[in-house]
């Protein structure tokens, strides 16, 4: 998450740009969003070598290149068996198997280990030769999440292309915080629906009809409009805001909304939009579902 912090942050470079409640759309403008693109286009190498996502649905769950194993890699240069991982009500614990090296961060070598979970429920990273795994906790279930840091998909895409800078889509709008954060269930990729957090929302007019979005907490934000599926991915997109100190004016610039982790891998968990930010109107801005040549 500080990743985005750092994002919405950007936003602040420009706010001294505005002129009678209208950002200009001058070098200063340009300037913060092509880095806030350059920024989150080098972190989406993070998604682009993912290359496998698998359920802990058994007691023992073993996987490498074997198709013997529980989960099959299809990854060149790794085990037959990389080792296994094994649920007991005491424990999640990883084994390697037999003269299979297996490090952590630290570079030491492990033949096992309890693989216990932190606060958002993911284990410590492990990795053999190419490949890194570690695991994830969705809706109360566990995964085992693969990236191949070798994956050919890394060098295949080239980026999304994007709408050309539109003002008719940054706003003035209202924030307000509310009382307290609001918990409510959302749809995901996976098929189940996950927990998410909103501390407020914003309030805005667009041709003279009034609009509200859900904001989560770090001033995420999830969005669909009458693009998605169409011009734009169809599970919606995603930006951070700056959040301000207390309820009050902000500017909100769908320039930045960006494709989710789910356009670039089958391998993701993405959260979908709430039923209150599907917007019902076409959003002629940020990132297009195209490919980049």
């Amino acid at each position: 998450m500080k990743t985005f912090i750092v994002l919405g942050c950007v936003l602040t470079l420009f706010l001294g740009c505005r002129d009678n409640n209208v950002i200009k759309l001058d070098s200063t403008y340009v300037e913060a969003l092509s880095k806030n693109r350059e920024i989150r286009a080098k972190n989406r190498v993070n998604y682009l070598e993912l290359t496998g996502l698998f359920k802990l649905d058994s007691t023992s769950n073993s996987f490498g290149a074997a198709e013997s194993n529980t989960f099959i890699l299809g990854v060149e240069n790794i085990a037959q068996t990389v080792g296994s991982i094994t649920l007991s009500k005491e424990a999640l614990t990883f084994y390697a198997e037999k003269d299979v090296e297996i490090k952590t961060d630290q570079g030491e070598k492990i033949e096992s280990i309890v693989l216990n979970l932190d606060e958002n429920g993911n284990s410590i990273m492990l990795y053999h030769e190419q490949i890194k795994w570690r695991v994830i906790t969705r809706s109360g279930a566990l995964y085992l999440r693969v990236w191949n840091l070798n994956n050919p998909a890394i060098e295949a895409f080239k980026g999304y292309e994007s709408y050309d800078i539109n003002g008719d889509f940054i706003f003035d709008a209202d924030f307000n915080y509310y009382e307290r954060s609001r918990i409510e269930s959302v749809a995901s990729k996976l098929g189940v629906d996950d927990v998410t957090v909103f501390i407020g929302n914003i309030q805005f007019s667009y041709k003279d009809k009034p609009y509200r979005l859900e904001i989560g907490e770090q001033g995420f934000v999830m969005v669909s409009d009458l693009t998605s599926g169409e011009t734009t991915y169809g599970g919606g997109r995603y930006m951070y805001i700056e959040l301000p100190k207390s309820s009050e004016k902000i500017i909100l610039d769908f320039n930045y909304l960006y494709n989710p982790p789910c356009a670039f891998s089958e391998f993701t968990t993405c959260l979908y939009p709430t039923r209150q930010n599907q917007l019902a109107f076409e959003i002629k801005a940020g990132e297009l579902l195209k490919n980049k040549r």
